[in-house]
């Protein structure tokens, strides 16, 4: 006789008194009280957990809150499900069910690793806010985010892997079977999925090596690539714009491409051409010295850095000098802020040497024979319309003293008054 079968006849036989003491039949007597005292042991784990839960809030370990996290919420589902088990099985004893006992014991077993799975994603979630956010009295440095992220995520799936290859020797699959069948199903999921594989290894890689992490500023001109890191996956890595919009990019993108992190950067460049007029050449070598000055006495250029300011080249209209050097400031705004004040006091020295900046303009210059001779060259044609002006007024003058002779010759019409009869005058008066 086996343990199993001692257990299920002293349930057998307790159950048997209780019904007779009770005077109800066992059957749902044992069940009801194993339903009770799943309350009770749920009420006491509640009362329990919470004043752990409480006491473990200031604690400077990184690990209690996480543990007792992850297996508040599973641990008391487990009590209910395994007072639901064996009170199904005391029923399926009582009418002699014998398939329903295995099935319990299987569903039994396979809710038990869903809950243990259940429990190991809470308790690796508050570990990895734990890892980066660690408590205030802890002593311990805070891990970056994605090293969290990664260290949690192959913790996790290593143990849903393994919850997984258990659940399927519940199932009655066999291992050997399954072992067998990777071989072959692997070489077909590799073709398959060799864009999924191919982004994971780029995951990996990107944790391994950590060419940027959560928060980092990248940039990639050859894919157009610009913007904030918030989370790197194991298949993609969410890039936040400028623009707003995020960017979700495959992670086997960053094998194949060079990548920036402007973030890392310890110093920000600064590099400016200032053009003067050709006519203040002179001043050109003056502007220059004031202006390296104010680079050099300026607090906020690092001086450790390479300060550069010469003149460098005669331009198409203007005479260059370039402004070379670098900023203790990296921020982007506050690097501007920066430029915006060197730039005008760059224009206050030029100010101060009676200089101007250049602006694009053109000169035309003609030789001095071509000036001289064109007036010479033009004078036919100022000949031929002063003579045909002149020909023009003769014409109107004569065709004036032609109109005033005809208006002599011709007689003067009378007035309204001398057309009148008198006769007519005499009789209307």
């Amino acid at each position: 006789m086996n343990i199993s079968d001692s257990a299920t006849n002293l349930i057998s036989r307790f159950q048997t008194e209780l019904g007779q003491w009770l005077h109800i039949p066992g059957w749902i007597v044992l069940p009801a009280l194993i339903l009770l005292i799943a309350v009770i042991v749920d009420i006491a784990l509640h009362f329990v957990l919470n004043r752990m839960e409480r006491r473990l809030r200031n604690s400077p370990r990184r690990w209690d809150d996480p543990i007792l996290h992850g297996l508040r919420l599973p641990l008391r589902w487990w009590v209910w499900v395994t007072a639901l088990m064996v009170g199904l099985g005391v029923i399926g004893n009582h009418f002699e069910i014998e398939r329903l006992n295995i099935v319990l014991s299987r569903v039994g077993a396979l809710i038990t690793l869903f809950l243990v799975a259940w429990g190991g994603i809470r308790l690796f979630r508050r570990l990895e806010q734990r890892l980066v956010f660690p408590p205030g009295n802890c002593h311990a440095k805070p891990v970056d985010p994605t090293s969290a992220s990664a260290l949690t995520k192959i913790v996790g799936a290593i143990l849903i892997v393994t919850l997984i290859l258990i659940g399927l020797q519940i199932l009655g699959v066999s291992m050997s079977s399954i072992l067998a069948m990777g071989g072959f199903g692997g070489l077909v999921i590799g073709f398959a999925a060799r864009d999924v594989i191919a982004n994971f290894f780029g995951g990996m890689v990107v944790h391994l090596d950590k060419p940027f992490v959560v928060g980092d500023w990248i940039r990639s001109p050859e894919r157009q690539i610009e913007g904030i890191v918030e989370d790197i996956g194991w298949r993609l890595t969410t890039v936040r714009t400028f623009a707003g919009p995020p960017l979700y990019v495959p992670n086997a993108w960053f094998s194949q491409i060079s990548v920036e992190t402007p973030t890392r950067m310890v110093s920000r460049r600064l590099w400016e051409t200032v053009s003067l007029r050709y006519q203040d050449i002179g001043a050109v070598e003056n502007v220059a010295r004031d202006i390296r000055n104010l680079l050099l006495e300026h607090e906020e250029i690092n001086q450790d850095e390479l300060i550069t300011v010469n003149f460098s080249t005669y331009g198409q209209y203007s005479l260059d000098i370039i402004v070379y050097a670098f900023t203790h400031e990296t921020d982007w705004q506050r690097f501007h802020e920066i430029k915006q004040d060197i730039l005008l006091k760059i224009r206050d020295i030029i100010d101060s040497h009676g200089a101007e900046l250049a602006i694009p303009a053109s000169r035309v210059y003609f030789p001095e024979g071509i000036r001289h001779q064109e007036p010479e060259r033009d004078r036919p044609d100022d000949e031929e319309r002063d003579a045909t002006s002149r020909s023009d007024r003769d014409t109107a003058s004569s065709r004036t003293e032609r109109r005033s002779s005809d208006d002599q010759r011709r007689p003067s019409n009378p007035g309204p008054r001398q057309t009148e009869d008198p006769q007519d005058d005499d009789g209307d008066a």
